[in-house]
Formats: structure tokens, C-alpha cells, sequence
């Protein structure tokens, strides 16, 4: 199997087992699409100082393990201002797809009180890796959840507030290196994972539907904290709020939808 989590045939981007999901058989993990989609975008900036402030994503259908395509239209170009939606078909079906606004930044004096700094959590030097995201979370089948490195600071699977360095460690796409951007979208859908709301019913979870984040500066390095925290209503609907974080602080908020979902049988 390639150390990667997509190879590349043509335009289509071949998933591999570890763009795979847990919890379906031949079906792939929210984390790899949503890194897929933040990639078209990135790569379709009008120029390349021009950054992804905005990326919203939705998750509307199971995206399958076969070849991907991505699909990207500009919807305003501007020099400060642009904005593009994204498509990702599996043939002739679109099963996610995200919009992206991109800023051009530019240096201005700001006082300290004005600043979005911050210390990050714990690590995750000084903290053992695991494979899993949450004390409950016994997958089914391999795939992008087994690849990633995970150091747990706080919490813990049930609902609240739960932490915990996430890494990478292969390619997004074979032979490519991860964008800071790639890296935030692709482990920004474990907050669901690390902070994952407990039922009274072993077959009853909640899914995440969507992801959208808001960067303020480009991630350093190869680890990317997620200090998430989530709640939900009797009737099934909720969110997960989740601040993101690099070895040097906050980079980017990230709000998810929930919905509960019945799983299948054993």
C-alpha cells in the first residue's frame, strides 16, 4: 500500500486504506474529502500570496473508495477578495463539496490586546501517541483514524470538552508535500472523534454533517491540536466548537453541525 493517503491516475485522486472510514466498509473517512477539497481550493488562489480565511464544507453524501475528482468555479475574483465553490464526484455524483473565501493580506501595526494570540495546550512532546480518538471509538475496518498519530491532552469521548494532538504521518497525496491549510482541513473532522457525544443507546451516535473553518495564520509544523468541545439537544441536533492550535499557539476556529444516527447492526 503507498505511504500516502491518495495517489494520483490522471486527474482523479485514487484513495488508498488509510483515506478510509470506520465505520463502513469501501467508504471513506469526512478527513480525507475535506482535505481533498481544501487542496482544489488552495491551488486555484488567483495569486499566491492570496490566503483560505473561510473554508466551509459540507459532507452530504458517503464518499465511496474510488477515484475522485475535483471540480472548482470561481464565483468572484477580485484582488482582495475572492471566492470559489469546490465539487468532488465520484463519477457523475457529487458527494461533498465546499466554498472558500481568500484574502489578501497585508502588514498593519496592531496592539497586543488586538492580537489572536494564545498559548497551545500541553505537547504533544511529553506525550505518548495512540491510535484512536476516544475511549469508545473501537473502529471496524482501518483507514485514515488508524494512519494518524494521536496525543491525547484532555477529556474525553461522551460530550464536553476534549483535546489532542493530531499528525499526519505520509503524504495527503503521494509524492506531495501537506499545505499548512491540507493539514488543518483533514484533521479538523476528528473533533467529532476526540469529543464524541455518548447516547443511552450503544447504536445511537452523532454524525458531523459539515465543517467550517476560519484560519488566521497558516499552521508550523507537522501536529495540529484540536481543543474541541461539544453538546447536543434531546431531539438529535447539535455542535462542536473546537479551537485549533500549531506548537505555537491558535490558528483557526472550526464549528460543526450534529445529527444523530442510527448505526448498523453489529
Amino acid at each position: 500500500m503507498p505511504d500516502a493517503i491518495f495517489t494520483r491516475d490522471g486527474d482523479a485522486f485514487v484513495p488508498t486504506e488509510r483515506a478510509c472510514s470506520p465505520w463502513g466498509a469501501g467508504l471513506l473517512h469526512g478527513g480525507p474529502a475535506a482535505g481533498l477539497l481544501a487542496r482544489a481550493i488552495e491551488n486555484a488562489r488567483p495569486s499566491p500570496g492570496m490566503m483560505v480565511v473561510r473554508l466551509t464544507i459540507d459532507l452530504f453524501r458517503p464518499v465511496p473508495q474510488e477515484p475522485l475528482r475535483v471540480r472548482v468555479d470561481t464565483v468572484r475574483s477580485g484582488r482582495r477578495i475572492h471566492v470559489c465553490d469546490a465539487a468532488l464526484f465520484a463519477g457523475d455524483t457529487a458527494v461533498s463539496r465546499a466554498t472558500g473565501l481568500l484574502l489578501q493580506p497585508a502588514q498593519v501595526g496592531l496592539p497586543d490586546s488586538a492580537r489572536l494570540g494564545g498559548s497551545p495546550p500541553p505537547g504533544p512532546a511529553g506525550i505518548a501517541s495512540r491510535t484512536g480518538l476516544g475511549a469508545d471509538s473501537v473502529p471496524r475496518f482501518p483507514g485514515f483514524h488508524s494512519t494518524v498519530e494521536v496525543r491525547h491532552v484532555a477529556g474525553g469521548s461522551g460530550g464536553g470538552g476534549s483535546t489532542a494532538w493530531v499528525r499526519i504521518p505520509c503524504d495527503f497525496v503521494e509524492g506531495e508535500e501537506i499545505s499548512p491549510l491540507v493539514r488543518v482541513a483533514a484533521t479538523s473532522d476528528f473533533a467529532n472523534g476526540i469529543s464524541h457525544i455518548r447516547t443511552d443507546s450503544d447504536r445511537m451516535g452523532f454524525i458531523n454533517t459539515d465543517i467550517t473553518l476560519y484560519v488566521h495564520r497558516p499552521a508550523v509544523g507537522e501536529w495540529i491540536c484540536l481543543a474541541a468541545h461539544s453538546g447536543a439537544e434531546p431531539y438529535g441536533i447539535g455542535i462542536i466548537e473546537t479551537t485549533i492550535h500549531d506548537e505555537q499557539g491558535p490558528v483557526a476556529r472550526a464549528v460543526q453541525a450534529l445529527l444523530a444516527n442510527q448505526r448498523g447492526g453489529a
